[in-house]
Formats: structure tokens, C-alpha cells, sequence
């Protein structure tokens, strides 16, 4: 470990005079620039004070060499040539402080750069600094990153920042998460502790981020079983233990994907821009002063769109337009040079309590969302009659009745995979079979085919008006309810 009388043979140090006191009675461990006497009160332990003329001004020598013994410095440097007083020497023996004088012809940052850059080269010190900051970063165990990055940033005196990017010629680590570059710890200066100490903390941000991912994702799935579950109990157990706010009061922000199946693994531009923006929905959509979140905004992939569910303690209001241009919420992936071309449309669900509140506001943004033009935002409780069907889909005792009437489809071989979009198809036509077979990209002779095999196995007259409507609103619920659930796959209807 370095002593002034050890920087007093550096280059920097060499333009430094020993005024009084001793020159070896304290291991220096940082060396800093005083600009106003508070920050020789501040100063750290072991401290070299360099202090400035505007700093002199304030305080004299003497009360300098007692507030530095005091807070137990090193030494202190003052600016320029400095003569003594028998009072200065006795005072900064007592007090076991170093007073040194500066070169007029050299300045302050030229002397704090070069004595700063003799301590961090101890190895002493080197080892001391590194051990501490590593010790302190592995007990932060549960800490977020804005709270590692503070911590290693004060033990080892450099600002630790996390970027993108990192610029090719600045100091700069990789953050891995999987074996995969997420980012980068980025810092100033050519201090090597600094440089030890990045690699601790990049390794230590990307443990953070992968269990983060891992929680999201797990709360994710959680989110999708519950959306999906016939027990709605069971399923609600199982979101509150992942951390999904099940309890609360839901809204739902659908957004319609135009761009088809996400390939797994691949970029997903629309759902990484939902997420990016996610914070900012409350406020786009106007909920009232009781809209505090509960939980983070949850994010994911469902049926074929992203679902964004807000959560609340209290009821909300919301204060948008029956329908508005969607960039509100959905800035760049609805715009025109956006990753959804042509643009898409957003659903939003009205506020609903509990897991059953949950999967309805769910149910109702994506009906909604069904019916936004491209660029438009459209709100579940302004469909008119079209929210009976989307009700409809979200009432358990209705899907149940539903699959209950077309079950017996599922006994026609090789037919039954087609037979529920080829009745909806046909009913939806009025019993057009040419209408039927052009929604189908089928002949008509294969549609009046199908369609005789679907009457025989529900033993159905389609020919009798209440049969045709009760079939062709269970062709509605079903097909609207039984789409894949974290995939935008629904059922073939060729």
C-alpha cells in the first residue's frame, strides 16, 4: 500500500514539497480534487485532499489539517507554494496529516490525474479495492440492476453505466444472458480494479436478467393456462403463485398481429414493442388517479395478437374515443414505417374484477380487436351487438353447450379437422354452398359433400331455422374461444 513518501517519488509527486506533518503516517487510498471545504469533510478515509484556491478562500490551513485529521486523511495539498508556521507543523504532527505544497506551473487535474493513477497501480490497493467491490456485489443477493450498478460504481469510484451499444473506443464488458450479448457495462478511465470489477458486475446483470426473464416467463404460461383453463379455480392457484395479480381489477389491451405466426426463438418486432411501451398504456389510455398499477404490465403472446393486461387495486375508468387512431398506444408498430405493414388494429376490454374478470376483459379486447381497421383502437363496450357473441365466448357454461352440440363432429375420420369451419363457413353463407366454397377455396360439389356428413353426425336439420342458429352461434363461441393458447395457430378451416 502506497504513503505519501512513496507518491513523492512518482512523476506526479515529484512536483509536490513535504510543508509538515509526516509523510508516512497513513496508507493513501484515493486521491481527490476539494473545490469547497465540505468535500474535505466528505472525503473518504486514507484520502489524499488536493485542495483548490477557491477551496483556500473558506478555510485556512489550520482548520484544513483539523478537518482533515479529523475524517483521518492522509494529507492535504495546497495550491501553489505555501509557507509554514511553528503553529501549521505542531498542529499537523498532532493531527498525523501530511500538508504538502503544490507547483504554481502545474494544475490541479494534471496533479490529481497522475497521483490518482500511482495509487490505483498499488497492487496492494489494487487487490483491497477489487476484493471489497466483489465481496459487496455478491451480497446484494435479490437486488435490482439500477442498485448493483450504484454499489460497484461507489467501491471502486467509477460510474458503471449499462448501454446497448457500447462505443468501440470506450471501456466496455458484455452482459450475457444464455450464452447470448444483452447489453453492456460501459465505464470511464484506465483504472484496472475498474475493469476486474465490470466483468463481476456484467456477470452478475445477466444472472439478474435471466431469472427475470425466467419469472416473466413463468408468469407468462401462468397467464395463458388461466386464459385457457376449463377450472378456472385451479388455474387461478396457479397464477398467483407465479405472481400474475389475479385479484385485482383487469383491463386488456389487444393488439392484432397482421403479420401472421411468430416463428419461435426468432425477433418479434410487435412483441417487443408492446412491451417496450407497456408502461406507458395507463396514461395513453386516460385512467383515473385510482389507476396506480398493482403488478407490472404483463405481455404476451395470445391466439393471434399480443395481449397487454393492466392490473389495479381499485376500479378504473377509461377516457378514450369509441375509436382512435391506434399510434396512441402503439407508436411504431401500427405506424406506417412500423414492423406491422399497413398497420393493425388494437381491442380494448372493459375494467373487470378477479380471474374471471380477467379472462372476460381478455376475451373482450380481442373481440374488439377483430373489429379495428388498420390504425384504429376499438372498445369492447361500443361493439353493440357484436359484444353478445365475444360474451358469449367468455361464458363458460356457454363453450361448454357449445362443444357439447358439435362434439359428434369429432367422429367423422379424417373430416373432423375441416368440419367446424366448413359448417360455420356454410352457415355463415346462408346456406350458399357456392358462398361456402369460395370463403373455403373448395368446389362447391366437396362443400355440399361435407356439409351432408356434418348433418348426418349431428342428426341436425339444417333446414330448420332455429338449428341453423343455434349451430352457427356454437360454430362462433368455439372457433373464437379454441385457438391455441401463446401461438396466433387457430384451427384449419381447409
Amino acid at each position: 500500500m502506497r504513503r505519501v513518501s512513496d507518491l513523492l517519488r512518482t512523476p506526479a509527486g515529484r512536483r509536490l514539497t513535504l510543508v509538515a506533518g509526516p509523510w508516512d503516517a497513513r496508507e493513501v487510498g484515493s486521491v481527490v480534487l476539494v473545490d469547497e471545504m465540505r468535500e474535505l469533510t466528505a472525503a473518504a478515509p486514507g484520502a489524499l485532499a488536493i485542495l483548490s484556491r477557491h477551496a483556500m478562500r473558506s478555510c485556512d490551513v489550520l482548520d484544513a489539517l483539523r478537518l482533515a485529521g479529523r475524517g483521518g486523511l492522509a494529507g492535504i495539498v495546497l495550491p501553489g507554494p505555501s509557507g509554514t508556521t511553528p503553529e501549521m507543523v505542531e498542529l499537523a504532527r498532532r493531527e498525523r496529516v501530511a500538508l504538502l505544497a503544490g507547483a504554481s506551473d502545474h494544475s490541479l487535474s494534471d496533479t490529481v490525474l497522475g497521483l490518482s493513477a500511482a495509487v490505483r497501480a498499488d497492487p496492494g490497493l489494487l487487490l483491497r479495492r477489487t476484493r471489497e467491490a466483489i465481496d459487496g456485489i455478491g451480497a446484494m443477493e435479490g437486488a435490482g440492476e439500477e442498485d448493483i450498478l450504484r454499489a460497484a460504481s461507489a467501491s471502486v469510484g467509477v460510474a458503471y453505466v449499462v448501454a446497448g451499444l457500447a462505443d468501440p473506443g470506450a471501456n466496455a464488458t458484455v452482459i450475457r444472458v444464455g450464452g447470448r450479448p444483452d447489453g453492456y457495462v460501459c465505464w470511464e478511465g484506465e483504472d484496472p480494479a475498474a475493469a476486474i470489477v465490470a466483468q463481476v458486475v456484467a456477470t452478475t446483470l445477466g444472472r439478474v436478467r435471466a431469472a427475470a426473464r425466467e419469472a416473466e416467463a413463468a408468469r407468462e404460461r401462468a397467464l395463458l393456462a388461466l386464459l385457457g383453463a376449463k377450472d378456472t379455480r385451479i388455474a387461478a392457484r396457479r397464477a398467483r403463485h407465479e405472481g400474475v395479480p389475479v385479484d385485482g381489477w383487469h383491463v386488456a389491451v389487444f393488439l392484432r398481429d397482421p403479420g401472421g405466426d411468430a416463428t419461435p426463438g426468432a425477433a418479434d418486432p410487435v412483441l417487443r414493442e408492446a412491451r417496450g411501451i407497456a408502461a406507458a398504456l395507463p396514461g395513453a389510455l386516460g385512467l383515473g388517479g385510482t389507476a396506480e398499477l398493482s403488478a407490472p404490465p404483463l405481455v404476451t403472446r395470445w391466439q393471434d395478437g399480443v395481449l397487454v393486461l393492466l392490473t389495479a387495486d381499485e376500479r378504473t375508468t377509461i377516457d378514450l374515443p369509441p375509436a382512435q387512431r391506434s399510434s396512441a398506444l402503439w407508436p411504431s408498430v401500427v405506424g406506417a414505417g412500423g414492423p406491422a405493414a399497413g398497420g393493425t388494429g388494437a381491442g380494448l376490454g372493459t375494467c373487470q374484477a378477479g380471474p374471471d374478470g380477467l379472462r372476460r376483459t381478455a376475451a373482450q379486447a380481442r373481440a374488439a380487436a377483430a373489429r379495428a381497421a388498420a390504425g384504429e383502437v376499438v372498445r369492447f363496450d361500443r361493439l353493440g351487438v357484436h359484444a353478445l357473441l365475444a360474451e358469449l365466448s367468455g361464458s363458460e357454461s356457454a363453450l361448454v353447450a357449445a362443444r357439447d352440440m358439435l362434439a359428434p363432429l369429432e367422429r367423422l375420420g379424417a373430416l373432423s379437422a375441416h368440419a367446424l369451419p366448413t359448417l360455420k363457413a356454410y352457415l355463415d353463407s346462408w346456406g350458399s354452398r357456392t358462398r361456402a366454397a369460395e370463403l373455403l377455396s373448395l368446389h362447391p360439389n366437396a362443400v355440399a359433400h361435407r356439409i351432408r356428413r356434418i348433418a348426418e353426425a349431428l342428426d341436425a336439420d339444417l333446414s330448420d331455422p332455429q338449428t341453423r342458429f343455434a349451430l352457427q352461434l356454437a360454430c362462433h363461441v368455439v372457433l373464437d374461444y379454441d385457438c391455441l393458447p401463446g401461438t396466433t395457430t387457430t384451427i384449419s378451416s381447409s
